[in-house]
């Protein structure tokens, strides 16, 4: 939901009218505005990017937590900061 102009509401009227306020009725108000989007359209969206992430195997998370506690992981530093950009850059739809 989205809410512009924080100020307080000065009266309630239905769609197309004005407020009972003192004002005049011919003129016209640049109120708050709110934005109400459809639940249903974003939870087929979060749905749709679950699907397209990679399964999580667990056989290598616990390959690499072993290999940590013992002291021997080795990582090329090179590979990981190219993995993090082109993760960082395919977030954004250039």
């Amino acid at each position: 939901m989205r809410i512009d102009k924080s100020r307080a509401p000065s009266g309630i009227s239905k769609a197309g009218g004005s407020a009972k306020s003192g004002k005049s009725q011919g003129k016209k108000r640049s109120g708050d505005q709110v934005q109400v989007t459809d639940a249903s359209g974003l939870r087929a969206a979060a749905h749709a990017m679950l699907a397209d992430m990679p399964d999580v195997r667990l056989e290598r998370i616990e390959e690499i937590r072993g290999q940590l506690e013992n002291g021997t992981f080795q990582s090329d530093n090179r590979k990981v900061a190219v993995q993090i950009v082109s993760n960082a850059l395919a977030e954004y739809p250039w």
